[in-house]
């Protein structure tokens, strides 16, 4: 199972990328995972909701579900693919905003404009997050971690939006990385620090691995990645 964590696929969409990479710790990946985004690109066009309880999606007649909210909707307890009606019992004073795609494909681009100043092998996952492969890129000294300080920076002054990252040698590091310091905020694991950082991560950070799976794991005294390994 170890083996399969250090294991990672590029899909068939980034032609760029090697197809598989075992055990190789000389690449430098980026996982940039944008913080709230569609509810920080309505705040930013407009202002007025800065500080307050939002959410996209869902309904004023109290219907369908939450697609996402920002972290002041956060503190009440709210979450992606709440029911609305749930959300609004828990925070009254939520405000709900419909979904624009259109504008949220757009800033999307625009971030990506941003990552091909530094690379031209980017795999997208969704609108708001990608991974960046930036081992050959000279810019910044070559340093993977001033490269995603200089994303992170250059998506704020420009688009007004602040973005976490995660650097590591691979994919699933990088992913897990970017969750570690949000929001505005990077982590990063070096090639030399890997083995330690699997022995005590926790199975549940895994992607993939739900709350059902490791709540299965507890029960059976798998807590770690080194409580798998023995």
């Amino acid at each position: 199972m170890v083996e399969q964590l250090f294991s990672f696929r590029y899909t068939k969409n980034t032609p760029n990328f090697d197809r598989t990479y075992r055990m190789n710790f000389t690449r430098k990946i980026i996982h940039i995972d944008m913080d709230c985004f569609y509810a920080s690109v309505e705040i930013r066009e407009n202002p007025t909701l800065q500080g307050k309880p939002v959410a996209v999606g869902g309904s004023s007649r109290q219907r369908g579900v939450l697609t996402t909210c920002n972290y002041e909707a956060r503190k009440f307890g709210l979450h992606s693919a709440m029911p609305t009606a749930q959300a609004i019992k828990k925070c009254p004073n939520l405000i709900l905003v419909p979904v624009n795609m259109p504008l949220y494909k757009q800033v999307s681009s625009q971030i990506h404009q941003i990552f091909q100043r530094y690379t031209s092998i980017i795999e997208p996952l969704s609108l708001d997050e990608a991974y960046l492969d930036v081992t050959d890129c000279t810019q910044c000294s070559g340093s993977a971690t001033w490269i995603a300080q200089e994303i992170r920076q250059a998506i704020f002054d420009e688009l007004k939006l602040t973005a976490s990252a995660g650097v590591a040698p691979l994919k699933f590091l990088a992913k897990i990385a970017s969750d570690m310091n949000k929001p505005n905020g990077q982590f990063v694991i070096q090639p030399h620090e890997v083995e330690q950082f699997v022995k005590t991560l926790p199975l549940k950070k895994i992607p993939g691995v739900g709350k059902v799976t490791s709540e299965r794991l507890l029960k059976m005294g798998l807590e770690t990645c080194e409580d798998v390994q023995t």
